[in-house]
């Protein structure tokens, strides 16, 4: 038990700069492995998150405790991403769907002619409101 009251002791003594590379190290993990940015985003989400966890195990007192508190960080992360998952599956929920799939949006280009130009509700053949 002293090993892990060595690592929750060093939590006691962390600076600003310490909390700020942990926080971006975490932030930077989320984004990088969530879909709110692109590809291009979740790259350098990455690097961010590599670059704030390689500085914040540098400034360390010990690099091996900050190590350690970055597994745990991440590991809570994505024991609390499992529990939302198992919570909603138990639920019944199922994957948000956006209400203009693209399928539907295709299936409907693809039904309207290029030539059809008569405006949406008249009747083929019905020549008495035309001026």
């Amino acid at each position: 038990m002293t090993g892990f009251s060595d690592v929750f002791g060093s939590l006691q003594t962390m600076t600003q700069l310490q909390l700020l590379l942990a926080f971006v190290a975490c932030i930077g993990y989320a984004f990088a492995q969530g879909n709110l940015l692109p590809r291009k985003g979740r790259r350098l989400a990455w690097f961010a998150a590599a670059s704030a966890a390689a500085g914040f195990a540098f400034v360390s007192d010990d690099w091996t405790h900050a190590i350690v508190l970055l597994g745990f960080a991440i590991a809570g992360m994505g024991s609390f991403v499992a529990v939302v998952w198992l919570t909603s599956r138990a639920l019944g929920f199922r994957r948000a769907t956006s209400p203009l799939r693209s399928d539907a949006l295709d299936n409907e280009a693809s039904s309207a002619s290029p030539l059809d130009t008569r405006p949406r509700g008249s009747i083929p053949g019905d020549h008495a409101h035309s001026i």
